[in-house]
């Protein structure tokens, strides 16, 4: 049997890191058990025929997985699934209250995570000479969902990246500025 191991996080699905994350949070397993559905979850063998494995593939497939768990690609604004362009939110000023609606909705759930995704990434549906694109207008997640839970994860986490990357300069930006009011009042 030929099987396709993943290198980076690039190469693996949002699917499959969903289904690995729901595994990983369950206290009821043998580590046997757990490693056995980890390499179900990553290459699409049986669980049953898991027990099959030679030892030595059976390690080396585990090593695999966890090392290409472990290591980053870039952050790109755009991808294609399907034959589909899908570009990220373009301009976070011009977003909707839907928009902002959902993303708050989502934004902590592992397992909606696919529908976040459905929101920050839709059809590109236009583009200029300097390859600025717009995206087709938010009209809920419910047509993208599915599909966007084949995103490569490099996608997903330098989204998720982006907005950790926000919070922590607006969270430096309040503090600075708070402290200067502070210096205003304590002047006077």
């Amino acid at each position: 049997m030929k099987i396709i191991l993943p290198e980076h996080i690039g190469e693996i699905t949002l699917d499959q890191f969903q289904r690995y994350h729901k595994l990983s949070i369950r206290e009821d397993l043998e580590p046997i058990d757990f490693n056995k559905r980890k390499i179900e979850i990553f290459t699409g063998i049986p669980f049953q025929k898991v027990s099959n494995v030679k030892q030595s593939d059976y390690e080396y497939i585990l090593n695999q997985i966890d090392e290409s768990l472990e290591k980053s690609q870039p952050f790109l604004d755009r991808f294609t699934l399907n034959d589909i362009e899908f570009g990220f939110i373009p301009n976070f000023d011009d977003i909707t209250v839907d928009e902002l609606g959902d993303m708050k909705e989502y934004q902590d759930k592992e397992s909606e995570l696919h529908k976040l995704m459905a929101i920050l990434f839709r059809p590109i549906n236009g583009e200029d000479l300097l390859n600025n694109y717009t995206i087709e207008a938010y009209n809920g997640t419910g047509q993208y969902a599915e599909l966007m839970k084949q995103t490569p994860m490099n996608i997903v986490t330098g989204a998720l990246g982006f907005f950790l990357s926000l919070h922590n300069e607006l969270e430096i930006a309040i503090q600075k500025y708070t402290e200067e009011e502070l210096m205003k009042v304590i002047a006077q």
